[in-house]
């Protein structure tokens, strides 16, 4: 009998702690193809497994017990991106196609099927108010129809509030109730002017958010503020110097929030880089350079020295800094200095043949171009591949008459490291003493350089 208890005492640590999970659900329709399960961070994803749906379009996923915690989402198709928490517990579900319009029911799991009580609630609400609001903009404050339009959005504002403390109140020890409290709408009175809305929304976004909550990077809660956040600082109408000038007032404030723990300040300010580097937001970039206080953390995390190589190329590559200089030899063999390039403008181009956005910007280019007047513009376009005849063959059917530099070596050639290029087409505009004046993202803004 003491063999036995011993026995069983040494399977319970397995027991109690070797527990999988799984996620199942069934897609009808879907038979026979590839789904996706992807983890969420901010605005990145990476797929960390792959099933295959059934007869009756139904597959599972099955999740070691050391699987992290936080937000997911499974890829049916291009259509659908079905959206859960895990949190330790077996999650199933069906969904009614596999499209974005098709609805999801939760039947197993407790964080999930909370999740997607608020998100029909908070959605449904929403709605209600967006159809109310322009009568509250809008109608005469007099009229009685007015009142009753105003007291109804109150209710709805107030119903919301309600609904969400009450699932925070009834599940307090859930992940989902920790990101239901930051990604809670934020209402101002609608009896206020827009602008005055604006302006209480802008002192009191973040009112209830705790920014010590790391669990918030495994999730697009976060981030989804943050956007949130810089859209009450827009309006209609706006220049983009005026957007610009606006938004550095919100990053001030989402900069100051997040520097209250090491892990979230990263988090949150190469969200802001990568995302101000895609819109090619110059202002945000340089002002998060000058600003950020990484040095302040004393830890020093891989995702610290990255950021600080990325605030440091920031800096280098800024509008008035001198490009950097290179000296290479082009596909014609020429040698070719940058800082010898005979041009009052000269712009650096970016490129791969296998680029599709490349092969509708670049000819455009050539129709300013002249290779008789290289004093005036000249092209200079350093190539990401690394086949030199899919180049030589994208320049001969192309007729590319300037300056090409071919490194061979992909994202790893030198002058592409040197000037930081993580995507193509991306361009540099420099002056005849090659200061960099420029960094058109859209050809609009590419073109009152070629002009």
């Amino acid at each position: 009998m003491k063999k036995i208890l011993a026995f069983l005492l040494m399977l319970l640590p397995v027991i109690v702690f070797g527990q999988d999970y799984t996620i199942n659900g069934t897609v009808p329709g879907l038979t026979d193809e590839n789904v996706y399960l992807m983890r969420i961070q901010g605005d990145n994803r990476k797929i960390v497994d792959t099933a295959k749906t059934d007869q009756t379009g139904s597959f599972e996923f099955k999740l070691k017990d050391d699987f992290p915690v936080g937000q997911y989402a499974v890829i049916t198709g291009p259509k659908q991106m079905i959206e859960l928490i895990f949190n330790n517990e077996n999650i199933r579900f069906v969904s009614t196609g596999s499209s974005d319009q098709d609805q999801v029911q939760i039947i197993e799991s407790v964080e999930n099927i909370i999740y997607y009580n608020y998100l029909s609630v908070k959605g449904e609400t929403l709605y209600k108010l967006d159809l109310l609001d322009p009568v509250l903009q809008y109608y005469p404050k007099s009229d009685t129809f007015y009142s009753q339009t105003l007291n109804q959005a109150r209710a709805l504002q107030n119903f919301l509030n309600h609904k969400v403390s009450e699932l925070i109140d009834n599940n307090p020890n859930t992940l989902v109730a920790r990101f239901i409290r930051v990604d809670k709408p934020v209402f101002a009175d609608p009896a206020l002017s827009e602008d005055e809305q604006k302006e209480y929304l802008k002192s009191h976004y973040f009112t209830d958010m705790d920014f010590l909550d790391t669990i918030l990077i495994r999730s697009n809660i976060l981030t989804s503020k943050i956007i949130s956040y810089m859209g009450v600082y827009q309006h209609p109408g706006m220049t983009r110097d005026e957007m610009e000038s606006q938004l550095l007032i919100a990053v001030d404030t989402i900069m100051d929030r997040a520097f209250v723990d090491q892990q979230i300040y990263e988090f949150v300010i190469d969200f802001m880089i990568n995302g101000f580097e895609h819109i090619g937001f110059e202002k945000g970039l340089k002002f998060i350079a000058d600003k950020n206080m990484l040095n302040e953390f004393c830890v020093n995390t891989e995702r610290k020295k990255e950021l600080e190589n990325k605030i440091e190329l920031i800096k280098r590559l800024a509008i008035g800094q001198q490009a950097p200089d290179f000296k290479t030899v082009d596909l014609g063999g020429d040698t070719i200095h940058l800082m010898d390039v005979p041009a009052e403008t000269t712009i650096l181009a970016f490129w791969a043949s296998w680029c599709p956005h490349c092969d509708d910007v670049l000819p455009k280019i050539m129709k300013y171009y002249n290779p008789e007047n290289t004093g005036k513009l000249q092209i200079i376009a350093v190539s990401i591949d690394k086949s030199e005849d899919d180049l030589k063959k994208a320049i001969a059917e192309n007729g590319y008459k300037w300056i090409n530099i071919g490194e061979l070596k992909g994202w790893e050639g030198p002058i592409v490291q040197e000037y930081g290029v993580v995507a193509t087409p991306t361009f540099f505009v420099l002056d005849k003493d090659k200061k960099i004046i420029g960094k058109p993202v859209r050809f609009d803004e590419l073109e009152k350089y070629l002009k």
